[in-house]
């Protein structure tokens, strides 16, 4: 059952011989084992499924590590003035419909990762806990993808006589220090540095060169 990733087997048999003590130590590990799992699965929650087994797998600890990676920022248009004039349950709608195919582009298709949601807008990750991947060339495709995506959103709200989504997305590489940062009782995965500041004022400068994605 464990090796099927089981880890709800427990072993109540009490022995005063070795077999005992053997039984015990199997106790012991099903229990690591099973704390490992909830610790994989609900830091997958955060970073996505693929990107949790690579860096729990060079990190089990979280700690900060210095890697080359590529920073994308994501930022709706007039979001704000959008939502004082809508009514919330069309402004969800559209957020949510938003965030699950950019995401999708990210993470299912080009490698990267979610990094955290900035209310209408999210900060990605590419090439963390994978130093062999084109994390730079990913991110530039995911985001090319993210613009398909949201034209086809676009023709949907059209439909329904709504205003159309803009958005602006920066793209950086460089180094940045990845890892867990924040308080001991309450931690975040995410990227500092130079690098991720670029890419916000990137994602800025789109509004000044009037394109969607720099």
């Amino acid at each position: 059952a464990v090796s099927r990733g089981k880890f709800d087997v427990v072993l109540p048999v009490m022995r005063a011989d070795e077999f005992g003590r053997l039984l015990g130590e199997f106790d012991h590990m099903v229990r690591e084992l099973k704390e490992k799992e909830k610790l994989r699965q609900t830091f997958g929650l955060h970073v996505g499924r693929r990107a949790a087994e690579r860096i729990l797998a060079r990190d089990p600890g979280l700690s900060g590590v210095e890697e080359e990676i590529t920073v994308m920022f994501v930022d709706m248009r007039s979001w704000t003035a959008r939502a004082s004039a809508s009514p919330p349950a069309e402004i969800v709608e559209i957020m949510n419909d938003f965030f699950r195919v950019s995401v999708h582009a990210v993470e299912e298709e080009h490698r990267g990762m979610v990094n955290k949601y900035l209310g209408d807008g999210f900060m990605a990750i590419f090439g963390a806990g994978d130093s062999s991947s084109n994390h730079a060339g990913d991110a530039v495709s995911a985001g090319c993808e993210i613009l398909r995506a949201v034209k086809g959103l676009n023709e949907e709200l059209a439909a329904k006589e709504r205003a159309p989504v803009q958005i602006g997305i920066g793209i950086h590489s460089g180094p940045a220090i990845v890892g867990g940062v924040g308080s001991p009782h309450r931690l975040e995965f995410t990227a500092i540095g130079n690098t991720v500041n670029i890419a916000s004022r990137i994602q800025g400068l789109t509004k000044a060169v009037r394109k969607p994605l720099l």
